[in-house]
């Protein structure tokens, strides 16, 4: 028996958009691997990309300005990431109420949003449902 037309459109249907998702996931993972450039530092915990988004590290909190050990903080951030390629790697959420991509942010093999709590520059803060890292950040 020879499938009909509209069969034949469903299984080609089907095939483009099982295509698309994979090529779709893949694309993702692609961008997630890529690098970017760190081009401003705001605190202890947030800096600005050359996109112009601002990242948030996930786990971490830091001193606030006017807060001790804000400058500390602020200081050590920079030093490391400042006009450096960054690899960012996202848990559940994407950005957070202020707008701001929630990440984990590596250079090279240091992940910094452990460097941060490691150095006690900032304390672990697991928030909401992005702590898939929270663990490895707290070892030592």
């Amino acid at each position: 028996m020879k499938p009909s037309k509209t069969q034949i459109f469903l299984i080609i249907l089907i095939s483009m958009l099982i295509l698309f998702f994979l090529a779709f996931s893949v694309y993702q993972e692609y961008q997630e691997q890529k690098t970017i450039l760190v081009t401003s530092v705001i605190d202890g915990d947030t800096f600005e990309i050359e996109t112009g988004e601002k990242i948030r590290l996930i786990c971490v909190d830091t001193p606030e300005i006017n807060e001790t050990g804000y400058e500390k903080a602020k200081i050590f951030l920079n030093s490391l990431s400042l006009n450096k390629k960054v690899r960012l790697e996202k848990d559940i959420s994407d950005k957070d109420s202020y707008g701001r991509l929630l990440r984990y942010v590596y250079i090279d093999e240091t992940f910094v949003n452990k460097e941060i709590v490691q150095t006690n520059l900032g304390v672990l803060f697991p928030f909401g449902n992005d702590t898939k890292k929270c663990d490895e950040i707290e070892a030592g």
